[in-house]
């Protein structure tokens, strides 16, 4: 390494530990900005070795699937969410002007389909008839090279069984206790692998608010597979127009609207934190966020027509938090950004 003194890119670095003792004796030398960018498909914090080597030394980026802001070439816009966390008087005064709500830029652009492709970067220019064949592709050629190495031992047909029920399961509230009873494992086998899942960042976990840190350890988390097309795939949804009659199509743009929100807040490197909220009386909040002691919480709606009862999780929501409550808002697919009701506002994930 001594003969390349950066900048230096390595990939798939989880192969090559290694490597790190002899990158941070580089870095101790000269420190720069810049010298070293590491990738990999595991969480680098999890990696063995790591948390020896490098603490203080680097800055930890998570590279999302892309959104549909960076799949427009307009990956430079500040979205919507970053403005409305933000901006503190006038928000939706700034929202209206926001070049990512722009109408113009979305003209050509379908919501379905974007959900069912994912944000995958090889498949954005690959027609329809080839989606089913990547993705097979992918989870053999990739995935399982992945997830052999971390569950040594273990047969891949099991490990596509698991992910094809964690792919139904995305967008819910997850009990892991009960995950093995599906495939016939025991709980702490189904609990193993899933927190290898989360190593290779394959799978994310949503906490449920609470005013107690405590609860929100304790209580179920909601989960999803990182990608919205490797969900439909293993759901065997093979198109656009299935997934639009689809029963899970309202737990699946939920999903795509919580990861589309995480990968812009981790872009932007704002320190928000993302929630799902429920409570025993079936009330509940898709999406909360705290950011600066304040709450903005979100329903996702498949629909582009609002019912008072898809206001009923929001309010009492506000009932219950009241004055940390920021703002309230249902996202939908399309639409227009207006008032729905007194302090309630839909916003467009693709305004038409």
């Amino acid at each position: 390494m001594k003969n390349f003194p950066g900048p230096l890119i390595l990939d798939e670095i989880q192969y090559v530990p290694e490597l790190l003792s002899e990158i941070k004796a580089q870095v101790d030398q000269d420190r720069y900005a810049g010298r070293f960018l590491l990738t990999g498909s595991q969480q680098f914090h999890l990696m063995k070795g790591f948390q020896e080597t490098l603490p203080g030394r680097i800055l930890l980026l998570h590279l999302h699937p892309m959104t549909v802001l960076e799949k427009l070439g307009m990956g430079t816009l500040q979205p919507w969410i970053n403005i409305l966390l933000e901006v503190k008087e006038s928000r939706i005064d700034r929202l209206c002007t926001a070049p990512s709500l722009d109408r113009k830029i979305f003209q050509a652009v379908s919501p379905i389909q974007e959900i069912h492709k994912g944000g995958l970067p090889p498949i954005l220019s690959m027609r329809t008839s080839f989606h089913s064949a990547f993705f097979d592709s992918y989870i053999q050629t990739y995935l399982l090279r992945d997830l052999v190495t971390l569950l040594p031992d273990t047969d891949p047909t099991q490990v596509v069984r698991f992910l094809r029920l964690l792919a139904t399961l995305s967008g819910q509230e997850i009990n892991k206790n009960q995950l093995g009873r599906e495939l016939s494992i025991s709980p702490p086998t189904a609990n193993r692998w899933m927190e290898r899942l989360k190593i290779s960042l394959l799978w994310e976990e949503t906490a449920p608010y609470f005013s107690s840190m405590i609860k929100r350890i304790a209580k179920h988390p909601k989960g999803t597979l990182f990608d919205t097309g490797l969900i439909c795939h293993l759901q065997g949804i093979p198109d656009a127009e299935a997934l639009a009659v689809h029963p899970s199509i309202g737990s699946v743009f939920e999903t795509a609207m919580r990861l589309e929100i995480r990968a812009y807040l981790q872009t932007y490197l704002m320190p928000a934190q993302l929630y799902h909220w429920r409570i025993y009386e079936g009330k509940e909040v898709d999406i909360v966020l705290e950011y600066k002691n304040r709450l903005y919480a979100f329903e996702c709606k498949w629909s582009s027509e609002v019912s008072e009862k898809d206001l009923a999780g929001l309010r009492a929501f506000k009932d219950r938090f009241k004055e940390q409550v920021a703002f309230l808002g249902v996202i939908t697919p399309t639409g227009h950004l207006w008032e729905i009701k007194e302090g309630i506002y839909q916003i467009p994930w693709i305004p038409h």
